[in-house]
């Protein structure tokens, strides 16, 4: 079986039959279209008319959120005349026998953000993020769980969860644009540390938990500004500095525990629905590198039906390893995600040694994205079908 990522505008820039037929014809059986996602501008190699387009995050179906107590109104868009998007092409892939996935981006939205400042993250030093949420937040936890129980609603295989983790401060997707300057920050480890969230729903969560919250900040400011100050006292470990630090260990089991909850909640609401979830929480995508974002495979086993492994890479030897590590660690079907980049694979023969290579790993084949491929890429799916069998 092979999946495609796409957008709703991209899906329906043509007739969404003519489409459907085209994907049909190149073996593709399921779309994961985008239901609520985050601001882009994107380029569309196969568009008629401009390259560029720039789209507002949000909801491209129409949700009804009246079952849960949330004062946040999901921002709706539609789609060259179609009043749900999503319906259009769930009923487009039905005629096609192609099955439709819900994209559900969570937390990581600059439009709901911009909205909504009250429910933005707060880092240990009081900077406000545009772009992200903050799970422990209840009107926001509720206002997600009303998405998913809508998206239920609809004749869907399943709710694809990317951004479930509390976000990173240093991924925005703002509604003004620019070049991010990071000069001192190094590594991966500080900037998870300076995306810690520090907000008012934290520390009123946090009386709950085994946690001093006041003092966990104390640390965490301590520890980032001395790794800003002098380059010598870099974070080069997280899993060291929680071993060194006991309340940032319990800092890191505090997020956990929120988007155990927020879990059970979206679990809950999807019903029969299937939910799966793109591991790449924290921009880490093996096993373990979610857990600085909340997320980790033991809330995932008990909350998703199905895990996509991201496997952006042409290290085949890379993408085997990572899949067999999710499939040890988990009891539910672990799917290759994969990216036609070309920066990745120039030729279609590279493509194809490495699909040889990982294709009898994974359950399923999910390719990114539908949208942003040229005519020749689109072409290669092909070949990805042709080892899915």
């Amino acid at each position: 079986m092979v999946a495609v990522w796409s957008y709703p505008w991209s899906l329906l820039s043509d007739d969404i039959d003519a489409t459907c037929r085209e994907l049909a014809e190149h073996g593709v059986t399921s779309v994961t279209a985008a239901a609520h996602y985050h601001s882009i501008r994107t380029l569309e190699p196969r568009s008629n008319g401009t390259l560029f387009k720039s789209y507002t995050g949000g909801c491209y179906f129409d949700p009804d959120l009246s079952t849960v107590d949330t004062p946040i109104d999901p921002p709706v868009h539609e789609v060259a005349g179609h009043t749900d998007p999503f319906q259009s092409i769930v009923a487009g892939a039905d005629r096609h026998a192609i099955d439709v996935n819900a994209w559900l981006v969570c937390f990581h939205n600059s439009k709901l953000g911009s909205e909504y400042p009250q429910y933005r993250t707060q880092s240990v030093f009081g900077d406000r993020h545009d772009h992200a949420f903050c799970p422990s937040h209840p009107a926001v936890q509720r206002y997600f769980e009303g998405i998913a129980r809508s998206l239920a609603g609809y004749d869907i295989e399943s709710i694809n969860l990317e951004s479930l983790g509390y976000p990173d401060a240093f991924h925005s997707h703002g509604t003004r644009f620019g070049h991010a300057k990071n000069h001192v920050v190094q590594g991966r480890p500080e900037e998870l540390l300076l995306s810690q969230c520090f907000c008012s729903a934290c520390r009123s969560r946090a009386e709950n938990h085994p946690i001093d919250f006041d003092r966990a900040r104390e640390v965490t400011q301590r520890i980032a500004r001395t790794a800003l100050q002098q380059p010598t006292a870099s974070v080069t470990s997280l899993e060291e500095l929680a071993t060194q630090q006991p309340e940032l260990k319990k800092l890191f089991d505090f997020r956990s525990s929120v988007i155990d909850e927020l879990l059970g909640r979206l679990a809950a609401a999807s019903g029969d629905i299937a939910l799966t979830y793109s591991a790449s929480d924290g921009l880490g995508r093996d096993p373990d590198d979610g857990w600085p974002s909340g997320v980790t495979l033991d809330q995932l086993h008990e909350h998703i039906d199905r895990i996509v492994a991201l496997c952006y890479t042409a290290d085949s030897d890379l993408a085997r390893r990572r899949v067999q590590q999710y499939k040890e660690r988990v009891d539910v079907p672990v799917d290759i995600g994969i990216t036609l980049d070309p920066d990745l694979f120039e030729t279609e023969s590279e493509l194809r040694g490495f699909l040889a290579d990982v294709a009898g790993f994974g359950d399923r084949i999910h390719v990114y994205n539908h949208a942003l491929m040229s005519e020749t890429h689109l072409d290669w799916l092909d070949t990805v079908t042709a080892r899915s069998v």
